[in-house]
Order: C-alpha cells, then structure tokens, then sequence
C-alpha cells in the first residue's frame, strides 16, 4: 500500500462503524482496515494511558455515583477494559481472578457493567485478544500449509523451542529457498497490517535476530504493508504472494475481531 493511502485510512478511521465503509472505498480486505484501526486505537492508549490512569479515583467516585463503565471510557476515550482495570484497582479487587471467575462472582451493579464494557471493548477486552490470537494460528497454518504443499520441510517455533532454540521465526527452513532471487532461511508469519510503528518494533524484537543467527528470511504480513519498508534486504510479503483463491486466506482476510 502507497503511503499517500495509507494515511487516508488511517485519518478516516474512527471506529469499527468505518471499517465496512472504507473497506469498500479503498478496496482493502475488510482485515487490513481493522488492523489499521487497531494500530491506531493502541498508539492512542500509549499517548494517553498515564494521564487516565492518573485519574482512577476520581474515576471511581463518578462511577459510585451513578457514571457507567462506558460512559467513563466514553469520556476518557479509551477502550472499556482499561476502565474497568483501573476501577477494579481502586477497590482493591485482583482483576485476574475477578475477570478469570467473573460468572461466579455476585450478580450486581458492578458484574453487569464489566460485561457489558468488556462486550464493547473490540481491542483490549479477553475477547479481542482471543480473536487475535486465533488470527495469529490462522496465518502460522497457512502457511505451514502452503510450505507443505511445496515440499519444504522446517522446524516450527515449538520444535525449536523444544531444542533449546529462545528467539524462534515460525519456521525456520531445512534448507534455504530462493524467492525473487533472495535466499529465504525462516519466515515469519504477522496477521497484521505492517506499518512503520510495527515493523521498527519488530525489527528490534525479532527480526535483527533472526537475520543474525539464521541469514536472509522473508516476513509475511498478512494484511499489507506500508510499500516503503524494507529491513537488510529481507523479503517482505503478504496474502497477494500466496494463492488468492485459497479459501483459507479469504477467511482469514475477512476475519472479524470484532462483533
């Protein structure tokens, strides 16, 4: 994706009210536009998290008043969740064990509203991050798939972990493969839109590592990637390389996290 309409999307995105809309206007998966969102809904929470949390009596106190959950997340903007973390805090209450046993907690004012905040939260809620970790498994099996298909044997991230391995790629290769005349030694799979934020992240998390210890690999963002990026002379790729058609690719491109 061009820069110039990377940054149209991004500008127009304000919820996922936008994503149907603007999927069809700039004929991207419907994927690739909440990955966007994503994205910026998280740089929003970097930018403003300290000065809400900061916050969190009085947050309480508005909610003991009668404020909803929502209603305080509404007016801080930031997702539901984070409210409800920062409330939950303030009362002395262990959010994992509440949120991990919350059908067994009391029926109350308390339980009906961090349902319904964690119903409404599309990107911080343990939904959303099961729906994102399921999109995860989704691209690692396509594309172990599509290796297999090809005769291309490796050794998965478990494998390596079992071996002793500590920064893994998703697959590294038995042996190297050329793609556009690039020796490829591991890949590594991203169910995600590959912005400058993220892949200067990665680089430093993963990437950088992988290329030293392994050599040349090439990394799969499934949902696009900003057409400027470039990491060492690496290969950078994503759906549009594996067959279109496949059906596995048009679930996971048109994969809600979000309901």
């Amino acid at each position: 994706m061009d820069i110039e309409t990377y940054n149209k999307i991004y500008e127009s995105l304000e919820s996922v009210d936008d994503v149907k809309k603007l999927s069809r206007k700039f004929s991207q998966p419907i994927g690739t536009l909440h990955s966007i969102l994503n994205q910026k809904t998280v740089t929003k929470v970097k930018r403003n998290f300290s000065r809400v949390k900061n916050k969190s009596p009085r947050h309480l106190r508005q909610w003991k008043k009668g404020k909803s959950i929502i209603e305080i997340a509404k007016k801080n903007d930031i997702p539901a969740t984070l409210i409800v973390s920062m409330l939950l805090k303030e009362m002395g209450i262990p959010k994992k064990g509440f949120i991990r046993n919350l059908d067994d907690q009391p029926d109350g004012r308390l339980k009906r509203e961090i349902i319904a905040a964690m119903e409404s939260d599309f990107f911080f809620s343990p939904k959303a991050h099961a729906l994102h970790a399921e999109k995860g498994e989704m691209g690692e099996s396509i594309l172990a798939e599509w290796l297999d298909e090809h005769e291309i044997t490796y050794r998965s991230e478990n494998d390596l972990r079992d071996e002793g391995f500590s920064k893994t790629p998703d697959f590294l290769l038995d042996s190297e493969i050329v793609i556009d005349g690039i020796d490829i030694f591991w890949i590594e799979s991203k169910a995600l839109f590959g912005d400058e934020k993220e892949h200067e992240y990665y680089i430093k998390k993963q990437f950088r590592e992988y290329e030293e210890n392994y050599g040349t690999g090439m990394i799969v963002y499934w949902y696009g990637y900003i057409d400027s990026l470039s990491y060492n002379g690496n290969l950078i790729k994503d759906y549009r390389f594996f067959n279109k058609d496949r059906d596995t690719i048009e679930e996971l491109l048109n994969f809600k996290t979000y309901w």
